[in-house]
């Protein structure tokens, strides 16, 4: 009752579209809380605003960067999706993200439709396999498919073939059964990782003169699954055959929880009794909306929380560690018992004991904050090297440990003595200009332009910041760095990739960091002219001092430059709009100070701004011409404050409940609306076309990043990217996005390779690039620069072979992919955080949004196994893609649809719309 009636208190005010919903005043932040400029998501990720891609694919980019091996019909897989399916595939076809649409046989006749994502083992051509051949005698051609792929012949014996397949199997894993039950202590001996093969030549005494059959695999692999006490897959486990061992301590914690719960004992029952209690009073007190509790509730639910035990805290972290967990595809012991823990609770009315229930409980009991991004702990393992982890510890205890000594000057661990003195340029007092947000520490790159007397164009030269000085291939902080891959960007907080203070103080630009006895700093400068048509007709490369180095700030510039620019502005995209929560007061104080400071551009630097500006012009112009695509997509930044924001804790130690809550603001990215943050990336690029360019022609290896044509496109994509290339604007070389949105699925991806002089065909660069300019947050900037400057001492020997970056540059690149996953699942959490706010006052349920189609009608699965119509679609305003379901009509791409919200789900990051 206390809930309904606060429900129905609340007044439903009609929503404006301004910069605010509205006044809680019991959930602003309290004044002593500071007010920091918040973080930005999209703060320097790839010079530009972070994609936000539908969270339906995002399994599916995890396929794609796994490369799992292709599924054909007559192969027999073990699926897992609500349970466990074995058969025969007997009809395949490509499905979005590279994954494949699969109907297997089972072996009582029927048929099951599956996704490839869901199939953790693969028997290749079983189909053609004595144990088929012994059954299915008339011949089937396994390519005679319907359009649908599947077979058109597909005989009644196979069924047979399978059913005595798999009693082979069951009776096979039998005769091997003692063998199997040693194997967990043989391996976990100095191990913590084991191959299938490796398991499965134990479990039947093979050697390497002996390999493992494919049935001895498929037993195995079996086993592996019936124990998944012990064992754990990986989450590319179908491609790697890896699996991991679980910890024996570990494995004796699981086990005495199965067995108190299966038992009933007291310590379960107890549990039950006193989370209940925690619960009931949470329901009770908390705001049945933002989840917070008052300052007299808080005091009293401490009666409730020091009522747990150890042994329920053990409960608690049982069920955390289903979060906790990876999503697999083989069940874990927690998709089994934690559910039965829910259930027995007998708090929840719903049908789905799920792991979204599950952190609702975790919530309740104080684990979570009601904010908190639960999904990132989901991504613990993705965010181990900066978060939770043993690692995570370690590398910030090393770190923190490097940077006091460097700093002190008592270090004899980093290079003391300039080794590049000899060819190092100094550039005087020539102003370097470093042009970066308020709030940017990591300032790694400048910019200046030089007239040399007697040359028709002047030298541009970026400068930037130069680690390697200090930092040589072999230190241990290579290691960290290698580990780390790249500094990662949340909405919470930004976790570097070298410690913020060394950055700041010892390698950026400016101001904050280190000088030389002259008042000098440390750069790696990349130089060139242009020609009047935007090509580099001379570069150079050179360790450099640089000294006048000013600092400005994008909004500054953009006042300079926006009347010497045409600025095409897309008619979907309003970069005006703002939304918050609970109220935008909170960030009154920093927006009057960007609106109160005075500009950072004096008039002494002007004539240079627009000189630079000039030569970007020319360099993008000359790119457009070559084929580049420059499109707008509506893309969100969000604001959190306090900021930084805490995240989530890992382990449950006693309940931490809260009475207010964090400010959110979600506007639009802005950047390509800004010439001079398009001016910056413009002159970055340059960098990486000089880096790249200098590497090919002096045989240096370096990691390149390379992005061309699918040469075996089909004619239907070939002419997709012919209207994609004419429908650009003949000036800006921008295409709309009610137009773009057709051809995204024809872009190509964009990979690392050791091969010089491949295109870049989407940025219209022919002859080859690299990233160069951002060692202060990508390693492989950091391992292009040790590779250029070994040459320029004349070095015989590189740092690192050729072999050595292949491997390198392969396992770097699936990292970059799943931390980029990371980082846009995130943003998306925060988006529909705030929606589900607006949602709570009401406002969702009379709201207009724009939204335009991504991807067409198409058929898919419902929660309770049904079937729906449904299409993708990004909300304009939000730049968030979500599902439009119940659709009674068919829907285009590229149409512009107005819809409601109608449900969400932050941590699946689902937004579900409906048609108006």
């Amino acid at each position: 009752m206390l809930r309904l009636a606060r429900q129905r208190s609340r007044v439903l005010v009609q929503c404006t579209q301004l910069s605010r919903f509205i006044t809680r005043q019991k959930h602003i932040p309290t004044a002593n809380k500071t007010i920091i400029t918040p973080t930005i998501a999209t703060t320097k990720l790839n010079q530009g605003a972070v994609e936000i891609i539908d969270p339906e694919t995002i399994v599916n980019l995890n396929e794609v960067s796994f490369r799992l091996p292709v599924i054909h019909v007559g192969d027999y897989v073990e699926a897992f999706r609500n349970g466990q399916y074995s058969g025969m595939v007997v009809g395949q076809k490509k499905s979005s993200g590279g994954l494949q649409q699969l109907t297997v046989l089972l072996r009582n006749g029927k048929m099951f439709d599956i996704r490839s994502d869901s199939v953790a083992f693969c028997l290749k051509d079983f189909a053609k396999s004595q144990q088929v051949s012994q059954t299915v005698t008339e011949p089937v051609n396994l390519k005679d498919v319907d359009s649908n792929g599947l077979l058109k012949t597909i005989p009644a014996a196979y069924n047979r073939a399978i059913q005595h397949y798999q009693r082979t199997l069951h009776l096979t894993k039998a005769t091997s059964h003692q063998q199997f039950e040693s194997m967990y202590k043989h391996f976990l001996k100095g191990k913590s990782t084991v191959s299938l093969d490796e398991l499965a030549s134990f479990a039947f005494k093979r050697t390497a003169k002996e390999p493992v059959t494919p049935l001895q695999r498929h037993v195995t692999f079996l086993y592996m699954v019936s124990d998944n006490i012990h064992f754990i897959p990986t989450r590319d486990v179908r491609g790697s055959d890896i699996w991991q061992l679980r910890p024996q301590e570990e494995c004796d914690k699981i086990s005495r929880i199965i067995t108190s719960i299966r038992t009933r004992d007291e310590s379960y029952t107890g549990f039950l009794s006193r989370a209940k209690a925690l619960v009931t009073f949470y329901n009770n007190h908390a705001d049945p909306v933002l989840g917070t509790l008052s300052q007299t509730s808080l005091e009293i639910s401490k009666n409730f929380s020091n009522a747990l035990t150890q042994t329920d805290i053990v409960f608690i972290n049982f069920v955390a560690d289903w979060i906790r967990s990876p999503k697999i595809i083989v069940d874990s012991p927690y998709e089994i018992f934690v559910p039965n823990i829910l259930k027995a609770l007998k708090s929840y009315d719903t049908l789905f004991f799920d792991r979204s229930l599950a952190i609702r409980f975790l919530k309740e009991v104080g684990m979570f904050k009601p904010w908190d991004n639960a999904g990132l702990v989901e991504d613990a393992a993705v965010a181990g090297e900066f978060i939770w982890s043993k690692e995570a510890k370690q590398s910030e205890e090393k770190m923190n440990k490097f940077t006091t000594a460097f700093l002190s000057g008592k270090s004899n661990d980093f290079i003391q003595d300039d080794p590049y003195q000899s060819i190092r340029h100094d550039f005087g007092d020539l102003r370097v200009y470093t042009i970066d947000d308020p709030s940017a520490k990591e300032i790694d790159d400048g910019i200046s332009i030089e007239h040399v007397p007697g040359q028709d164009s002047p030298w541009l030269h970026v400068h930037i910041a130069d680690p390697t000085t200090y930092i040589s291939p072999s230190h241990e902080l290579t290691d960290l760095m290698h580990n780390k891959v790249q500094t990662l960007y949340l909405p919470e907080r930004h976790f570097p990739m070298l410690p913020e203070e060394l950055s700041s103080k010892k390698f950026s630009l400016g101001s904050t960091a280190h000088t030389n006895k002259d008042g000098s700093q440390y750069a790696l400068t990349f130089s060139t002219r242009l020609d009047g048509k935007g090509n580099l007709i001379d570069y150079k490369i050179r360790p450099s001092l640089v000294k006048n180095v000013v600092k400005l700030y994008y909004d500054d510039v953009d006042k300079l430059l926006q009347d010497k620019t045409k600025i095409q502005y897309d008619p979907l995209v309003d970069i005006t709009k703002s939304f918050s929560h609970p109220t935008s007061i909170a960030f009154a104080n920093q927006d009057n100070f960007a609106q109160q400071r005075e500009s950072t551009v004096t008039d002494d630097c002007k004539k240079d701004l627009l000189d630079i500006f000039k030569l970007s012009n020319q360099h993008a112009r000359k790119r457009r011409q070559n084929g580049a695509v420059f499109f707008s997509k509506a893309s969100p930044v969000i604001e959190l404050l306090p900021s930084p924001l805490d995240l989530p804790q890992i382990d449950f130690t006693r309940s931490n409940y809260a009475s207010s809550l964090p400010a959110i603001r979600v506007t639009l990215d802005k950047s390509g609306y800004s010439p001079a943050r398009q001016m910056v990336a413009e002159t970055m690029i340059m960098g990486g076309r000089i880096a790249s360019r200098f590497s090919h022609e002096n045989n240096i290896h370096i990691p390149y990043r390379t992005q061309s044509w699918n040469p075996s496109a089909t004619a239907a994509d070939r002419k997709l990217r012919e209207e994609m290339l004419a429908s650009r604007n003949p000036d800006t070389g921008m295409i709309e996005l009610k137009d773009m949105v057709q051809y995204m699925s024809i872009l190509p991806p964009s990979t690392v390779t050791t091969k010089p002089g491949l295109p870049h065909v989407i940025m219209g660069i022919q002859d080859g690039y690299t990233r160069a300019t951002s060692p202060l947050r990508r390693f492989l900037d950091v391992v292009v620069h040790w590779q250029i400057k070994s040459h320029l001492l004349g070095k015989k020997r590189a740092p690192f072979s050729l072999n050595h970056l292949n491997s390198l540059a392969k396992g770097i690149e699936s990292r970059e992919k799943q931390l980029s996953i990371l980082q846009q699942k995130s943003i998306q959490f925060w988006v529909i955080s705030l929606l589900d706010r607006m949602r709570a006052d009401g406002f969702t349920d009379t709201m207009e949004w724009n939204c335009i189609v991504n991807m067409p009608s198409r058929t898919t699965s419902t929660e309770l196994g049904g079937t729906m119509e449904m299409a993708t679609g990004t909300l304009l305003e939000l730049g968030i893609r979500g599902r439009i379901i119940k659709l009674n009509r068919q829907v285009q791409v590229g149409e512009v649809v107005k819809v409601r919200v109608s449900g969400l789900d932050p941590l699946l990051g689902r937004v579900n719309l409906e048609l108006i």
